[in-house]
């Protein structure tokens, strides 16, 4: 009864707030996944990847992109917001329930919510940095050469892991996929976008005070 009430409202409102969760999450995804593919431009050479920055720069991308984040962030952690519990006896039984439960899916849902408030600090950290430091081969290469590696680090491992989990409880609500596989296509996707941010970043760090 208390778990009922600590996560369910009104219907209505309940419908709109799961809309809006779910395609400011796979906005997000997308954003995730192109600017991954921008980040590993790295990975054709130097010349490629400030190509590709000037590009952006020359018809204001960046700050279309800033704007894009900050709404389609805004909007999705107040989705998010309104279906967890707020207060801490709410949310001591929703930590009781999982426990008792055991259930797989259940941890998952509690362990994006986690990794979804670290982001929300990394991604505010990521995005002053790149306006008013700039993007282009050199800023980035200092950048990871220093301690912010370990930021970046941090940051890929928490955002493919909250899009990967974020995704398949999406597809497992709105399609008829099965769960298991499912479960194993994200894995071999989860994979290789942190493969390849992982080889991009070793590759700006082996150009750190090189250029």
């Amino acid at each position: 009864m208390h778990l009922q009430r600590a996560l369910t409202s009104n219907r209505k409102m309940d419908l709109w707030v799961e809309l809006i969760q779910t395609v400011s999450g796979l906005l997000l995804v997308g954003f995730l996944w192109t600017h991954m593919i921008f980040v590993a431009s790295i990975l054709l050479g130097v010349e490629a990847f400030n190509t590709l920055a000037k590009f952006m720069e020359d018809f204001g991308l960046l700050p279309l992109a800033v704007i894009f984040i900050i709404l389609a962030v805004a909007a999705h952690v107040g989705a998010v917001l309104r279906r967890i519990p707020g207060r801490w006896q709410e949310q001591k039984i929703v930590w009781r329930h999982a426990k008792t439960i055991k259930h797989q899916d259940t941890w998952s849902w509690l362990f994006q919510a986690v990794t979804g408030s670290a982001m929300l600090i990394l991604i505010i950290i990521h995005v002053f940095v790149v306006v008013y430091a700039g993007i282009n081969t050199e800023l980035s290469a200092d950048r990871v050469h220093s301690w912010m590696l370990w930021f970046y680090i941090v940051l890929l491992l928490l955002a493919e892991y909250h899009a990967s989990v974020g995704l398949y409880r999406t597809l497992v609500k709105w399609t008829n996929m099965k769960r298991r596989s499912l479960k194993s296509v994200l894995l071999i996707v989860t994979i290789f976008t942190v493969g390849l941010g992982l080889l991009s970043l070793a590759v700006f760090y082996s150009h750190g005070g090189s250029l």
